[in-house]
């Protein structure tokens, strides 16, 4: 059975943010973050039959599209301000000091390895859970709650070390 225009549409309304956010973990570019969640609905809705699992489906084909942009190296190159642009919501409501250390935890995560970058960027900026992300990335559940535990640990040294 084919899905139609407007689930996919409704699916795009509730989780817009979600899937910037997914591709902007991996191509750490806006640009190219946005145009990977272009590119993936329009592949999605070109799909003949509909997945068991919509969301799931429509995640992993940004990842794809998303890693595939990454491995041209079709982005521009990647700045700061691009990972600051996904915590601007929740800098706008916090005190100056609070605001540096939100900097400085965003330039740190960028040392991380990739895996506990996309952990941490996904589960706190986007609100994924620990299922979706494991299905975005194609991983065990296991595996990516490791990865965001490690993630923090690490991220939480950086900034100790910088204090």
């Amino acid at each position: 059975m084919r899905f139609s225009s407007s689930q996919l549409e409704r699916l795009f309304v509730t989780h817009q943010r979600a899937f910037f956010v997914a591709a902007l973990s991996i191509t750490r570019s806006r640009a190219a973050a946005e145009d990977a969640v272009h590119d993936a609905l329009l592949a999605v809705a070109s799909v003949a039959t509909e997945p068991d699992d919509l969301k799931a489906y429509v995640f992993r084909v940004i990842r794809n599209k998303a890693l595939l942009f990454l491995k041209q190296g079709r982005m521009a190159s990647a700045n700061q301000t691009d990972l600051e642009f996904i915590a601007r919501d929740s800098l706008d409501k916090l005190d100056s000091e609070q605001t540096v250390f939100i900097t400085q935890a965003l330039k740190q995560l960028e040392t991380l390895e990739l895996h506990h970058q996309q952990v941490l960027i996904m589960k706190i900026f986007a609100d994924l859970s620990f299922r979706e992300i494991a299905e975005i990335m194609d991983s065990p559940l296991n595996t990516v709650t490791s990865w965001y535990r490690r993630g923090l640990k690490q991220l939480q040294e950086k900034l100790d070390e910088h204090v």
